[in-house]
């Protein structure tokens, strides 16, 4: 049994955009989004998908391309999005508060089915954990944790998401006010490239006075950023600040499930209010209906 379920793995993509490089197009891969599902509020029997990653990863951008592996022809498939309509809208949702770094993108997976691409989605309601239940199961300080994603353009021609390893730095905190917990930390090298990558518990058996509990693997939230350590060289003639020299701390900032359902409904409830999405093309009402297209 693998310790990361397969459809964990399946939900990783590498986020990309085009550039020119000696007069070729070429794909940079900027960073890393996942799929999770979530039941309709209005209709359990029906789920939808949404691509999750970070604001940043994003802002400024009018189109990226996400990859996902294939079961025919070649070995991947990329697809276009587009980030911007007709009228000058964001596709996506951003998540309200401008200090969590959190976007929701809704998509069509009748076309990966198509495609014969492979992909999975993470059960944002039975395969993840917020921060009260992570609290009342003991996940803490020192529970050890998987980084999926796709650091420093290192994307192959088989789409295989990077795991690292690491462990909770700072938690309790966020267990005062569960509800308004902006982030948590966790010590996991991060580099360019992970931005929006899911950070996964490690399983474990939990001893219990009435016998062994078996915790599987779930999603904790989002990764955004690793925390700089800034040494700063003064003069000592002067007293002025001569040169700043940035480090990778090791500690990562980390937005909690609970984030990541609320950015999740409010794109729920704005394509509720008129707006249908075709893997993560905005079509409003009187517009033309957007096309798909995968490149390779």
């Amino acid at each position: 049994m693998s310790i990361i379920p397969n459809n964990f793995v399946n939900a990783v993509v590498a986020i990309g955009v085009e550039q020119q490089c000696n007069g070729y197009i070429e794909k940079l891969w900027i960073g890393t989004g996942f799929l999770v599902s979530m039941k309709e509020p209005n209709n359990i029997q029906t789920s939808t998908i949404y691509l999750i990653t970070n604001k940043h990863v994003l802002n400024g951008k009018n189109t990226v391309y996400v990859r996902f592996n294939s079961i025919s022809g070649t070995f991947v498939k990329d697809y276009e999005i587009q980030l911007i309509d007709g009228l000058g809208r964001k596709t996506y949702t951003e998540h309200p508060d401008a200090e969590v770094d959190i976007i929701a993108i809704q998509l069509n997976p009748q076309c990966l089915i198509n495609d014969s691409s492979i992909w999975g989605a993470i059960n944002i309601e039975t395969e993840s954990l917020d921060v009260y239940t992570m609290k009342m199961q003991g996940i803490d300080e020192g529970w050890l944790v998987y980084a999926l994603g796709f650091p420093m353009n290192l994307v192959s021609d088989f789409k295989t998401p990077i795991c690292r390893m690491g462990c909770i730095s700072r938690l309790t905190d966020a267990f005062v006010q569960p509800e308004k917990a902006k982030y948590f930390l966790v010590d996991a090298q991060a580099f360019p490239g992970n931005s929006g990558g899911p950070i996964i518990s490690k399983p474990e058996n939990i001893f219990t006075t009435i016998g062994v509990n078996y915790m599987p693997a779930k999603l904790l939230g989002v990764l955004s950023a690793y925390i700089p350590y800034r040494d700063v060289l003064i003069s000592q003639q002067t007293q002025e600040t001569k040169m700043v020299q940035t480090e990778n701390s090791g500690l990562t900032i980390v937005y909690p499930v609970d984030r990541i359902k609320e950015v999740v409904l409010l794109d729920w409830n704005r394509h509720r209010e008129g707006v249908i999405n075709t893997f993560g093309t905005y079509i409003a009402e009187n517009t033309e209906k957007g096309q798909i297209s995968n490149s390779n």
